[in-house]
C-alpha cells in the first residue's frame, strides 16, 4: 500500500513536471500572438470559458470577453515583454512589462505586472490569467486616470460617457480603444 502511494506521488510529479515546459511554450506563444496582433491565434490557446483577472481593472470572463480585451489591446498597439517565467505544474508565472499608445499618451513609458499567473487545464489550454500590477504602476495609472477623468467629465462628457456600459463599467473593445486614444490626444493638446 505504501509503495503504491509513493508510485502515485512520483507519477503525479513526473506528469506535472512534464507538462510545465509545454505550458511555458504556450505562454510564450500567447506573448508572440498578442504582440503580432493575431487575436485568433491567441484566443485559440484558451479554454471556451476563460477568465482574466486584471486586478483593479476588473475580471473579464468568457471567450467573448477575452476577444474584446485582445482587440482593445491590439487597437492600443500593446506590446508585452514576459520576463522571469517559472513553470510549476499547471501554472506559469511571469513578470510582464507592457507598453502601449494609451500609456505613451499619459506619459508613462511602461507598466509592470509583478506577477502574471497563467493557470492551465490538463489538456494544456489556458484556463485563467491573474495579473498583479506593481504598486508603482498602479499609482502612475491612477494619477493619470484621475487627471484625464476630471478633464473628460468636464470637457467631453458625452464622448467619455459612451465608453461605459449602462452599469458604469468601462467597455473593452476595439472601437472604445480608438475613442480613448482620440480623447487622450485632445486632452494632451489642450
Amino acid at each position: 500500500m505504501k509503495k503504491q502511494a509513493v508510485l502515485a506521488t512520483i507519477s503525479t510529479l513526473v506528469f506535472a513536471c512534464s507538462q510545465s515546459p509545454d505550458h511555458l511554450r504556450t505562454v510564450l506563444k500567447f506573448q508572440k500572438h498578442k504582440n503580432q496582433g493575431d487575436v485568433e491565434a491567441a484566443l485559440e490557446l484558451f479554454i471556451d470559458e476563460p477568465s482574466l483577472n486584471l486586478g483593479p481593472l476588473g475580471t473579464i470572463a468568457g471567450r467573448t470577453g477575452v476577444r474584446s480585451i485582445l482587440e482593445y489591446d491590439l487597437a492600443l498597439n500593446a506590446h508585452l515583454q514576459f520576463e522571469a517565467c517559472e513553470a510549476n505544474g499547471l501554472e506559469v508565472t511571469c513578470r510582464v512589462v507592457e507598453m502601449n499608445d494609451w500609456l505613451r499618451l499619459v506619459e508613462i513609458d511602461s507598466i509592470t505586472y509583478d506577477e502574471n499567473k497563467f493557470t492551465f487545464t490538463s489538456d494544456g489550454r489556458i484556463e485563467s490569467v491573474a495579473a498583479t500590477l506593481s504598486a508603482e504602476s498602479e499609482q502612475s495609472i491612477g494619477a493619470a486616470m484621475a487627471e484625464f477623468h476630471d478633464w473628460a467629465i468636464t470637457n467631453r462628457p458625452v464622448e467619455y460617457g459612451d465608453l461605459f456600459s449602462d452599469e458604469g463599467a468601462f467597455v473593452y473593445n476595439r472601437e472604445n480603444a480608438g475613442k480613448v486614444l482620440v480623447l487622450l490626444r485632445i486632452w494632451r493638446n489642450k
